[in-house]
């Protein structure tokens, strides 16, 4: 027995709305021809389905189907996003003072390079784990408490040899390196905790509307975290014996961070704001290792694509690679240029790649353009290699000690800031074309592979290219050239985008209406 009213889906799969003849619902079409349903008050819809079908969400009598947005959301993100960028940015303390971090602590440059590469070595490992965490209860609020705790670990141990004995000593050396590196694994550590949530973050406390506007911000507050780092560490390391100013102003950030996510950070709104965050809450509160079951079965989905394993591939290692061969422009450039003029290429290739995603991703979601997301990563992979090619030709390599092209600050800023553009502008294309092929698997996975092939870049190079210094603009050039042969084989087929037309074009609630306006009447 059905109270008050139901929705009732018959065999033929058309749905008959039954409702008391007192109580007759009026069924109105606007000009987008988007259905309203209007019911007394007195009457609340329950959705009743037969054998075979699963109800998404079901209102019981009494209850009102409404979805709450809370001004808490942006505090949330807000919080994310300064954890986020402090990561980026410890991960990054030494590669822009290379010479000074040399010197102070004196070490090779190779390891100075090591300390850098901790990141997307322990990634690696860790990145399933966090996928675990964050399918548990609450899982969101642990990984971010982790995230906080993580960053005042990791920075506290770097400032412990500039304590506890001075440069001056014959053992500072023996005595630092242990505590560097241990601060900054732990950091790399906190890695997967700032890229894998960011899609669940948004979805949980923000609107449909509003989804891609956070997720977007999350990934850039930590990427410009790396990139504020050309400026303010060559600034704030004026001169080697500078250096522990730099580490205690890391500290600062981390414990104030740290300190404001312990005192406040709720695990999830008091109510969903949609449908899609009701149904990840209601899955948050089952603890069970069923995540890491789909995990694995979406996993095997997605490899066994060819179009996802070129388009993936080629993004993975473009952008792993390039994301080391940033970190080492004062290296690359020394002596002709300084460690303040190196860190302000960096500074200007990666706000360049900040504003080529924040464009191109504009112009992708364009009607003109929203199916040719091939065609436009393929035009900005291009670009990136005659960039990259540039550079190349203006300062020394392995091949040649005296560059072949004239170069000045003006030319190899304007190379590096299109090469950082073309690079920046490729990184959504890539993730919004995975997710259209690997339809309706959730975007959160095709975006853990990928990130997880740039961790592998990543390491790779530190094996490969021992003198990354040397290799490294010729290897830039080799994987660029590469990709682009991938993606000339990859087949983007527009999966999501087909099913969203397909559901926007279907008008079923009872029986053919009018386009306008129709009203359905049920007698009992």
């Amino acid at each position: 027995m059905i109270a008050d009213s139901a929705l009732v889906v018959p065999e033929d799969n058309i749905p008959a709305l039954v409702i008391p003849q007192e109580n007759t619902p009026a069924v109105v079409f606007p000009e987008d021809n988007t259905p309203t349903l209007i019911i007394p008050q007195e009457n609340t819809p329950a959705v009743v389905f037969p054998q075979g079908y699963t109800p998404a969400l079901v209102f019981p009598q009494g209850s009102t189907p409404t979805h709450i947005l809370y001004p808490t959301r942006f505090y949330v993100l807000g919080i994310f996003s300064f954890l986020a960028f402090n990561q980026s940015a410890f991960w990054l303390t030494f590669s822009p003072v290379s010479p000074s971090t040399q010197i102070y602590y004196n070490i090779p440059s190779s390891t100075v390079d090591l300390l850098l590469n901790w990141g997307p070595i322990i990634f690696i490992p860790c990145l399933p784990l966090v996928y675990l965490l964050l399918n548990k209860r609450n899982g969101l609020r642990r990984a971010v408490i982790v995230l906080a705790i993580g960053g005042l670990v990791s920075t506290a141990l770097r400032v412990i040899p500039s304590i506890v004995t001075s440069p001056s000593s014959p053992r500072f050396k023996d005595i630092s390196l242990p505590f560097l590196h241990a601060g900054q694994i732990i950091n790399a550590a906190c890695g997967p905790i700032v890229m894998a949530p960011v899609s669940q973050l948004s979805c949980l406390w923000f609107g449909p509307s509003e989804r891609t506007r956070a997720t977007t911000l999350a990934i850039m507050t930590n990427i410009f975290g790396s990139t504020v780092s050309f400026l303010i560490n060559p600034a704030i390391v004026s001169r080697p014996s500078n250096l522990p100013n730099l580490l205690y102003f890391h500290l600062a950030l981390a414990f104030i961070a740290a300190v404001i996510t312990l005192i406040y950070f709720p695990a999830q709104p008091p109510t969903p704001p949609s449908v899609a965050a009701e149904l990840l809450m209601q899955e948050g509160k089952q603890s069970s290792n069923s995540g890491f079951t789909d995990f694995m079965k979406g996993l095997r989905a997605c490899m066994s694509n060819l179009s996802f394993v070129l388009l993936s591939t080629a993004g993975g290692i473009m952008n792993g690679t390039f994301a080391v061969w940033a970190g080492l422009f004062s290296v690359i450039l020394y002596p002709e240029y300084s460690e303040t003029q190196a860190g302000w290429f960096g500074f200007f290739s990666s706000l360049a790649g900040i504003i080529g995603a924040l464009c191109l991703g504009v112009l992708a979601d364009t009607p003109r353009f929203r199916r040719r997301l091939k065609m436009l990563i393929l035009i900005s992979f291009i670009g990136c290699f005659l960039s990259v090619l540039w550079f190349q030709l203006s300062v020394r390599s392995i091949f040649y000690h005296a560059p072949i092209l004239g170069s000045t600050q003006f030319t190899i800023g304007l190379s590096l800031s299109l090469a950082g553009l073309f690079q920046g502008a490729v990184s959504p294309l890539i993730y919004e074309g995975l997710a259209e092929i690997m339809y309706p698997l959730p975007e959160s996975l095709s975006a853990s592979i990928l990130v997880q092939w740039n961790n592998i870049a990543c390491v790779s190079l530190l094996f490969i290219a021992s003198k990354q210094y040397i290799l490294i603009n010729l290897l830039v050039l080799i994987v660029i050239a590469i990709s682009i042969i991938m993606i000339i084989f990859a087949r983007i087929i527009y999966r999501r985008q087909d099913e969203e037309e397909q559901k926007k074009n279907k008008t079923i609630i009872g029986m053919e209406m009018d386009r306008n306006v129709s009203t359905i009447e049920s007698h009992p």
